[in-house]
């Protein structure tokens, strides 16, 4: 496989798992309620603007939404890139089939290739799907002309982003630190919760733990940018400390690992340090438990980490 090609596919796969865990830290009413709102928008602005293609505009503008305007500008902007590659190759393969009088269907495959392969080159970001969709829709759905097709595609990709934005901007843009708070809330519960079972061993649970906070991360610092360009720097302090909790977390969660990984090494007993763990998730209830001596630098850093997280307790 070709360098390029490989970061392409590692990268898409990226893409996928953020979506899974975008919707583990979600919350389900909000989202539903975003996306009734934008089907909403969409379909009034299809109205206003005479779209008849309602399937895209609702569609994308679902896809569109996102927990801060930001992230949702850049999901529109890859959905316009993807349908501008594969809205090229759809027109291109309608006026070939018109101009030498071929059938539509067995060049929709080609084209569909051609679009799919376009976004690797041209390093789309999550276009490929888009674009695929795209150029299928100009095959398969045309409208009198090509391109009537085209602008019709493009109509409501813009019909779709402006609804996307505007649902963003209005139920989300003031809620950021309501939204993050419940997120990192949710995310803190399931780093607490792996603690003792990743110590005993359980790698999935650890990387699905450092999968949630680097996307959670990753959003925060979009936001942060989103918040500077703003100039809401009151919001953005709170969400700057959304983000250093978060590394915090992140932290305790491979001292934990490192713990594991150092008790194999010296052939020290999980039992011995078991008790630790025990304290660790319930410091009111639990007696202090010294560790060994080889662990007790790891042992040191992670009553530092949980005590800068007590003492700092999260609001909002």
């Amino acid at each position: 496989m070709h360098r390029s090609e490989a970061k392409g596919w590692a990268h898409r796969r990226v893409l996928l798992h953020t979506a899974a865990m975008e919707s583990e830290l979600s919350n389900p009413i909000f989202i539903i309620l975003k996306a009734i709102l934008a089907c909403a928008v969409a379909l009034m602005a299809d109205y206003w603007l005479g779209n008849p293609d309602h399937v895209s505009s609702t569609f994308v503008a679902v896809l569109c939404i996102s927990p801060t305007v930001l992230i949702g500008l850049r999901n529109a902007w890859a959905q316009i890139l993807g349908s501008l590659v594969g809205g090229i190759w759809g027109v291109s393969w309608l006026l070939l089939a018109e101009a030498f009088a071929l059938p539509l269907l067995p060049g929709l495959p080609i084209a569909v290739g051609l679009a799919v392969a376009s976004t690797f080159v041209l390093n789309i970001q999550s276009g490929y799907p888009v674009a695929a969709f795209t150029a299928l829709f100009m095959v398969a759905v045309p409208q009198n002309t090509p391109l009537l097709t085209f602008e019709t595609r493009f109509l409501a990709l813009f019909i779709a982003a402006i609804s996307s934005f505007l649902i963003n901007a209005l139920v989300s843009a003031m809620l950021y630190q309501r939204i993050y708070a419940r997120r990192v809330k949710k995310v803190e519960r399931f780093v607490e919760e792996s603690l003792m079972p990743v110590f005993q061993g359980d790698q999935k649970l650890a990387d699905r733990g450092f999968a949630l906070l680097n996307v959670l991360q990753q959003q925060l610092r979009n936001t942060l940018f989103e918040l500077q360009l703003r100039h809401a720097w009151v919001m953005h302090k709170d969400i700057n400390i959304f983000l250093m909790r978060t590394q915090k977390l992140s932290y305790l969660l491979h001292l934990v690992l490192d713990l594991r990984f150092l008790c194999q090494e010296e052939n020290t007993p999980a039992e011995s340090v078991e008790p630790f763990l025990h304290w660790l998730l319930n410091p009111d209830e639990e007696a202090f438990v010294f560790l060994p001596d080889h662990l007790l630098g790891l042992q040191k850093r992670i009553v530092s980490v949980l005590k800068e997280l007590k003492e700092n307790p999260l609001s909002g």
